[in-house]
């Protein structure tokens, strides 16, 4: 699997914000992509549930106006953050949640046990499906929403 992790090639658009206002309503990490990029993250997850530990960085493209306005947060118009990069690690504690808001990389270990919440949300991207989260926001650890993928217009 070492070699699977070496040769794995990121494709697609991946979106990953975090608003800066209202974190009540609108907190945690947001993420969409094309069809493209959610395929590329399934098949990063596979290759890393099967090398605990292991971990590898994304490229993350800023959400467009028009992505934003899909949580319909003060109209699209509300000020956020975004990386350039993410790493992403299948932790070997089933348990695992980790997402804080560091920006560069923004760092997120997931356990096994949160797997199926995650394949499962990034799955329905692609049928329109979101605007819901999955984790846990305690002690700075953020929880992750999932938007339905718009195209920039």
């Amino acid at each position: 699997m070492e070699s699977e992790l070496h040769s794995w090639k990121q494709k697609g658009v991946i979106s990953l914000w975090r608003y800066t206002e209202n974190p009540k309503a609108f907190g945690g990490w947001h993420l969409s992509a094309n069809d493209a990029g959610i395929e590329s993250l399934l098949e990063l997850l596979r290759v890393l549930q099967s090398a605990p530990g292991s971990h590898r960085t994304i490229t993350i493209t800023q959400p467009s106006t028009r992505l934003l306005q899909v949580p319909n947060f003060q109209q699209g118009r509300a000020k956020w953050v975004a990386p350039s990069k993410l790493q992403l690690q299948v932790s070997p504690d089933a348990l695992a949640w980790d997402f804080p808001e560091g920006l560069e990389p923004a760092q997120f270990t997931v356990g096994t046990s949160y797997l199926p919440a995650l394949i499962h949300g990034l799955e329905g991207i692609p049928r329109g499906e979101g605007d819901y989260a999955i984790g846990s926001s305690v002690r700075g650890k953020l929880r992750l929403c999932f938007w339905w993928w718009l195209d920039a217009a």
